[in-house]
């Protein structure tokens, strides 16, 4: 496959995760301006709340799922075969991130 093609996959690969990455950001600014709604106007039930809490927090789950799953896509499957120490470093700085 020429290195044009594969750059162009690789740029609308990158366009559509970004896309995908936006909304699911905006979708989580949905349901966190719902639950801060719900709040201002003493509405629900605390566990109606907690359940509303609990959709954002699995959004967010979610999201950061999605950006490693961008990362390992978009830029470490390349730069491995560049610089596999590095990206061998990057990744590990991410997995402390996942788990703190």
């Amino acid at each position: 496959m020429p290195e044009e093609i594969v750059q162009q996959a690789d740029h609308d690969l990158k366009c559509e995760y970004n896309t995908k990455t936006l909304h699911r950001i905006r979708r989580i600014q949905g349901q966190l301006a719902g639950l801060e709604k719900m709040i201002e106007a003493d509405e629900g039930s605390c566990e109606e709340r907690v359940i509303r809490a609990r959709t954002v927090e699995k959004g967010m789950t979610s999201l950061i799922t999605h950006l490693v799953e961008c990362y390992l896509v978009n830029t470490a499957r390349h730069e491995m075969a560049v610089d596999p120490e590095k990206t061998t470093n990057e990744l590990s700085r991410i997995f402390d991130l996942l788990n703190h």
